[in-house]
Order: structure tokens, then C-alpha cells, then sequence
């Protein structure tokens, strides 16, 4: 800090006031004023718990929080609850092999379906009711069982935090029944939009809702001021049409490739309304992440914090696969992948 403080005669009066508050508390710094690069040393030895404590210590801190958490690669994630068992417990572990475990709240008779904005899916088999639950900050939502519907252990579930409402929303697919189910939060009701076709997909990009159809058509799912389906309407359909198909994106791109890592992807370019077949060169830049819960993640592997060396350590524990002849891209999957950034 002293390196970064004007001394000079002619010095500012809000430099000079800056210097005296960071001589407050007998010429003690205060935790905020810690130079970001000390603070990034410290970062980079933390297990993922410890940046829940970190990011509360100001504003600064928070922000500088999430920026790292942005820049740490996936953390493989397992979810230990057995039918003999009363307790269900997470256990996460990282790419330099640190590994974490905790108990999960109302984990009895529960079955752990998905994740969606860092919240573990808890379906329970008795009352067939929902637990979202943060495994690292341990923050809890609850949503009633699904009127007239049992046992959505095999279908798409997605948590969304709706700026008009200014609640979060789960958003569950019906598939058999082509209806689409949201609740929100506090509500304890469930509101029904149908659809003409088999819903396969859902995903927010860009604060809206996507959903994806059989016929490869998106709609965009608003919840105000009356919920409804709106067709987006494309000037073509993909050239190749993969049997799993789930959304991944970007900041500025949305994406559709087959969950089984066998077809090429297909991008929606909302500029002119059109599929297209993104570039080699784009498409090289990213890595794609699926799991067994149809949880799918691209990422940009120069970002991460550390050694691009770091990332051979997956092919100890996952599966890699490479298709030359459609895509550039790296691939990975395993059973659950858990992203640090989602922690906040």
C-alpha cells in the first residue's frame, strides 16, 4: 500500500484523506485495503468453503471473490445417500486434489436429481416435494410437490431468479404431459404453460428462458405479465439434429450439442434468426462440460488460474473425447461437474 501513495508535497486532499483513514486503528491497514495481489496468493490456497467467509468481508472483497471463482476450473461433485441411510452427504474435490464433505439438510428419503445455480435438486420419494440446497453456503429453498404429477426424477429442472417478479422460480418439464411447471419461491402454487410439442431442454441466457422442442424449435418461456410459450421464429432448421440435445453458452452465444458428445454443435445466431455451424477457431476456444444430469458448461480454459498443465489431472477420473472432424473443441464427461463460480 505504501508503494501505491502519493507522498508528494502537492499531494491531493483525497489522497491525503485516503492515507489517514488507512492509518485508522492505531496505524493498523484494514483487510480491505490488502493489496490485491497478496490477496490473490491467499486465494489461490483456499479450499472452496473459505471463499463464502472471504467474500464477506466488504464490497471489494466480494467482487474480487467472484472474479476468482471465475477463473477456478470444475470441481467434480458426488452425492453419497443410500436407501438405508437417513443422512446424504456431498463430497467435492478440486483439480489440485483437495477434497470437501458435508452433510446435507433434509436429505432423509430424498433423491438428489440435479443442480441448477449452485443448489443441489432434492426430490423427496415420500411427499414428492423439493429442497434446493446450496452444498457450500448452505442456503435452502422449498417448492411443493407438482399437482397430479409423481416421481420427475428423469426430467430437466432449472432454478431462475426473475428480475420482474424479483423471486427465484423453479422451472421443471413435464414431458409426457408437453407442459412446462414453474413455481415461485414463497408461494407454495404451481402455474402450468403447455406446449404442442415434447420439451427437451431449458436454459437462461441472457435473462431470459430458453426451451427446446423435438423439432428443434426455441421458445422463449415468459413468466410476465401472463406465462406463455413465445415461438422464435428461424430461417432454417440444423443441418444435423443430435438424439440428446441440451443448451450450453457463452456470454454472447447460445449453443445446442448432443449430451453424448457424438454430433457437432449448432449455434442460434439471433442476429439474423439462423442456425449455424459455429467456426473451428470458436469453437476451439471453449471446453464443453456434460454430467449425468444433463447439466452442460463451456469454458474458456486460458482463464483458469494456473498451469492449461493442470488439466491432464481429468483423465484420471473422467472421460475425454476429442471428434476431429467435427469440432477443435475439448470435451468432458463425468457424473457431476460443480463450477466454483455458482458457490455465490
Amino acid at each position: 500500500m505504501a508503494r501505491n501513495q502519493n507522498h508528494d508535497d502537492d499531494a491531493s486532499s483525497s489522497s491525503r484523506k485516503r492515507r489517514v483513514e488507512i492509518c485508522d486503528n492505531n496505524g493498523a491497514t484494514p483487510w480491505s485495503g490488502l493489496n490485491h495481489d497478496v490477496l490473490l496468493l491467499v486465494m489461490m490456497q483456499l479450499n472452496v468453503v473459505d471463499f463464502v467467509a472471504l467474500s464477506g468481508v466488504c464490497k471489494s472483497w466480494r467482487s474480487f471473490a467472484l472474479r476468482f471463482l471465475a477463473s477456478r476450473p470444475p470441481m467434480l461433485i458426488r452425492i453419497s445417500n443410500h436407501p438405508y441411510t437417513k443422512e446424504c452427504y456431498c463430497h467435492l474435490e478440486d483439480i489440485e486434489g483437495r477434497k470437501f464433505k458435508t452433510l446435507l439438510p433434509h436429505s432423509a428419503d430424498t433423491k438428489c436429481i440435479g443442480l441448477t445455480c449452485g443448489y443441489l435438486i432434492l426430490l423427496s420419494w415420500k411427499t414428492d416435494d423439493y429442497w434446493l440446497v446450496n452444498p457450500i453456503t448452505m442456503d435452502q429453498l422449498h417448492f411443493p410437490a407438482i399437482p397430479i404429477l409423481e416421481n420427475l426424477v428423469l426430467f430437466k429442472c432449472i432454478l431462475v431468479f426473475s428480475n420482474t417478479i424479483n423471486r427465484w422460480v423453479f422451472v421443471v418439464i413435464d414431458r409426457f404431459n408437453f407442459n412446462i411447471w414453474f413455481s415461485i419461491e414463497g408461494k407454495g402454487a404451481w402455474n402450468r404453460v403447455s406446449s404442442t410439442y415434447h420439451i427437451l431442454d431449458l436454459h437462461v441466457f441472457k435473462g431470459k428462458i430458453y426451451a427446446l422442442n423435438t423439432t428443434w424449435r426455441v421458445y422463449e418461456l415468459r413468466l410476465n405479465p401472463k406465462p406463455k410459450l413465445t415461438l422464435l421464429k428461424t430461417k432454417n432448421f440444423p443441418k444435423s439434429k443430435v438424439a440428446n440435445p441440451v443448451f450450453v453458452s457463452s456470454d454472447e452465444n447460445l449453443y445446442v450439442m448432443d449430451h453424448g458428445l457424438k454430433d457437432p454443435i449448432e449455434e442460434l445466431d439471433f442476429g439474423v434468426m439462423k442456425w449455424v455451424s459455429p467456426k473451428e477457431k470458436t469453437i476451439g476456444e471453449y471446453s464443453f462440460f456434460c454430467s449425468d444430469w444433463k447439466y452442460g458448461v463451456l469454458f474458456r480454459p486460458e482463464l483458469w488460474v494456473g498451469p492449461r498443465s493442470q488439466l491432464t489431472r481429468y483423465d484420471c477420473f473422467c472421460h475425454t473425447t476429442t471428434d476431429q472432424k467435427c469440432q477443435k473443441g475439448s470435451f468432458f464427461s463425468t457424473s457431476t461437474w460443480y463450477f466454483p463460480l455458482l458457490i455465490l
